[in-house]
């Protein structure tokens, strides 16, 4: 090595070390903020007392008064509507209903013990493969595809 590269090596060096004062030192003045900031955000919900912040203020024109004089013809009275009478699930019921359930989704889903994911990130350990390797070695691995 030449004493030319020897010197950028050194100034390169100490160009570094001062840029990386100037960062940790920067570094340290935003968390000092960052924890004064948070201090006096915990002060301020403390003096809220957790309540809701107020809504808030209208601007534009005044709300108009609602006024309790409808205009126009009175409306007609409506009949009430009829209540239908609610039928009651036993909790029996809907513990079988629950139970058949369960059963059928474990008939159709009994293909594949164990996940796809687990099965591509066994598959690509250690190994950049592409989309079609993958298929292949999950295939291999006895994964059931549901597709064509």
């Amino acid at each position: 090595m030449s004493k030319d590269t020897v010197k950028l090596y050194q100034r390169a060096r100490a160009a570094l070390q001062a840029e990386k004062a100037a960062l940790s030192k920067t570094l340290a003045n935003a968390q000092a903020t960052a924890a004064d900031a948070e201090k006096r955000l915990a002060e301020i919900e403390a003096a809220l007392g957790g309540a809701a912040a107020a809504p808030a203020k209208r601007r534009g024109r005044p709300a108009r008064k609602k006024s309790t004089a409808k205009r126009g013809r009175p409306a007609k009275k409506k009949a009430a509507p009829k209540r239908k009478t609610a039928k009651k699930k036993t909790a029996k019921k809907t513990a079988e209903k629950t139970v058949k359930k369960a059963a059928r989704k474990a008939a159709k889903g009994a293909k594949n013990k164990r996940s796809l994911k687990d099965i591509v990130l066994q598959v690509t350990k250690g190994k950049a493969l592409t989309a079609g390797q993958i298929l292949q070695e999950a295939k291999k691995a006895g994964h059931k595809f549901g597709g064509k």
